[in-house]
């Protein structure tokens, strides 16, 4: 009498099921999110375009979408502005990446893009953009003491700077150089000025500094020599 031998199935070990499990969750777990960057802080004059430049990547290559958040910081009003990017969720563009903000009302703004792609998104630190007080103020002269007959008179303006001027008129005074002009503008600027005779002399300067606001001063020098700067 002849015995039949059963196969033996072949088992798969606990421990390689749990192995391959792990496995799975870890290459599901792998989906990395979006990175976005606001880029960098930005500081202008109040009414005139902030110009912000983001940017966006994907790990895993998906295609993203785009928008952006912003928070008064410091005195602003959000209805003092414009935005050209996208306030709710859009394809990535140029545009959408580095758009311009402009308010005219002064004060600070957190601005923050953020990415995602269906599934996962990214917001990042933001950008503080910065809007001054308009400069309504011109630049201002003044002169040092006489040097043997030769002195200079300066020309300054600590926030916008010098971006042009002319000398209008002169009259027993003598000025070099008769004009200048800057781009971008120069914190200050030295004209050489003498008394060609012994009498009275006067001379005008107009300028006009790195906000648009134009002014002038006259130079006045007395018989005797001694001088003053009116602004």
């Amino acid at each position: 009498m002849s015995t039949r031998t059963q196969p033996r199935r072949r088992t798969v070990p606990a421990l390689l099921i749990a192995l391959a499990a792990s496995m799975l969750v870890a290459g599901e777990a792998a989906a990395a999110p979006p990175v976005a960057e606001s880029g960098p802080d930005v500081t202008v004059v109040a009414g005139t375009d902030a110009q912000l430049s983001g940017s966006v990547s994907d790990p895993d290559g998906d295609a993203l979408e785009i928008h952006w958040l912003m928070t008064v910081v410091n005195g602003g009003d959000v209805s003092s502005c414009t935005f050209t990017g996208p306030w709710s969720w859009a394809p990535v563009s140029p545009q959408g990446l580095s758009p311009t903000l402009n308010c005219t009302q002064p004060g600070s703004y957190l601005l923050q893009l953020m990415a995602g792609d269906g599934t996962l998104f990214d917001d990042d630190t933001g950008a503080l953009v910065t809007f001054t007080d308009p400069d309504t103020t011109p630049a201002t002269c003044s002169f040092r003491p006489w040097i043997k007959r030769l002195t200079s008179l300066r020309i300054g303006d600590a926030e916008s700077g010098v971006e042009s001027y002319t000398v209008v008129h002169t009259f027993n005074i003598s000025m070099k150089p008769t004009t200048g002009m800057w781009s971008p503008p120069t914190p200050s600027t030295s004209l050489q000025w003498s008394r060609p005779g012994r009498g009275a002399g006067v001379a005008l300067i107009s300028h006009t500094n790195g906000a648009g606001v134009s002014g002038e001063c006259v130079l006045f020098v007395r018989r005797d020599g001694t001088a003053k700067v009116v602004n």
